[in-house]
């Protein structure tokens, strides 16, 4: 009987350890497919993330979470709701689109803008998207109205116009430090269209049409006013250019006389230095002549002293010759014929001893 109970318990225990087998073969393995990711809870609390690829949990004590998810998103201006968890409890961790629907929001200026906004975002911690917040989406778009009630709030119309991207930027910032423990990312958020409603656009469209009008009018006035100054600038330009070209013109004229009053003078000076020149050389040279005739006679004296006897003789009668020659009641007796010829050769013999004297010379 013994025997039968031990054989009884091994049963079971095999029994139990194949029932185990069969459920770790079933269960245990998990292949998360790219792009997703899988909660698993142990004994109904959260536990870990499973990541993409082939994960090992344990059968009886781990589940994977399938439902109780709130985890959707809004597209087409709320008539659309797209889940991000599929029904093998598989969570979608690429970057995801929220549309809501167009807001009404009242400027600072009591205008009433039409404001259409998107967002991108992407879950980054799935476990706590999964427990820490409640109705995500209605919670995005709540954060999304109060932060662009906010900042429309701040601005007047025509500045909401200009100022998409600061807009853009802060609802950005809003939603990312709201939605960080979510376990969200918001990527980006775009502001798709700005408007006001037709009668307040109407009057934009006329007030703008009126602003551009009176812009091209300024523009045009501007640009004549511009050409005037441009011709004014041009014609005093002109005059400025002719006076500065007679001016250059007179100085020419005036630099050209000075040039030629100072070769002329050059030609002047250079013409007496040269006339200067000759006459000092020529009186030079008669001087030189006379030096030497001096030395000559005086040499010719020093050889022979009677030929200057007979120079002097010779002149006096060549005086006396002339002032009886002028007279017209003279006549001419000589008187001592020996005497004359004795006087004429002594001359001769001095002039013949001077030339000598300059032929040895």
């Amino acid at each position: 009987m013994l025997d039968g109970l031990a054989l009884d318990g091994m049963a079971v225990t095999l029994a139990l350890l194949l029932v185990l087998g069969v459920l770790f073969i079933f269960t245990g393995p998990q292949v998360v497919p790219d792009g997703k990711a899988r909660i698993v809870e142990r004994l109904g609390r959260r536990h870990r993330v499973l990541l993409p690829g082939f994960n090992v949990i344990v059968p009886i004590l781990d589940k994977i979470k399938r439902t109780g998810f709130d985890l959707y998103t809004i597209l087409e201006d709320e008539e659309k709701r797209v889940s991000l968890v599929d029904e093998k409890g598989n969570i979608s961790l690429a970057e995801q689109r929220l549309d809501p629907a167009e807001m009404t929001l009242i400027a600072k200026d009591n205008t009433e803008v039409i404001v259409d906004s998107v967002a991108y975002f992407k879950i980054v911690e799935p476990m706590r998207s999964a427990y820490d917040v409640a109705s995500f989406a209605d919670s995005f778009l709540s954060i999304i109205l109060t932060t662009l009630r906010q900042e429309v709030g701040k601005q007047d119309g025509d500045t909401i116009i200009t100022s998409r991207d600061v807009l853009s930027e802060n609802l950005r910032s809003v939603l990312q430090e709201a939605t960080s423990n979510w376990g969200i990312q918001i990527m980006r958020v775009e502001l798709e269209e700005i408007r006001f409603d037709e009668e307040v656009s109407q009057k934009l469209s006329e007030a703008r049409k009126e602003e551009l009008m009176r812009r091209a009018q300024l523009v045009a006035t501007q640009a004549e006013a511009d050409q005037l100054v441009v011709k004014s600038d041009a014609e005093k330009r002109a005059v400025v250019l002719k006076a500065e070209g007679e001016r250059e013109s007179q100085i020419q004229i005036a630099e050209g006389k000075k040039q030629a009053q100072i070769l002329e003078a050059q030609g002047e000076f250079e013409e007496q230095k040269l006339i200067a020149e000759a006459k000092f050389l020529n009186e030079s040279r008669e001087q030189e002549g006379k030096a030497k005739g001096f030395a000559a006679v005086s040499l010719a004296l020093a050889e022979n002293p009677n030929a200057i006897v007979a120079l002097e003789a010779l002149k006096a009668q060549e005086v006396v010759a002339g002032a009886i020659g002028s007279s017209t009641n003279a006549l001419i007796i000589p008187a001592e014929t020996a005497g004359l010829f004795g006087a004429l050769a002594s001359v001769v013999k001095g002039l013949g001893s001077m030339t000598n004297t300059e032929n040895k010379e």
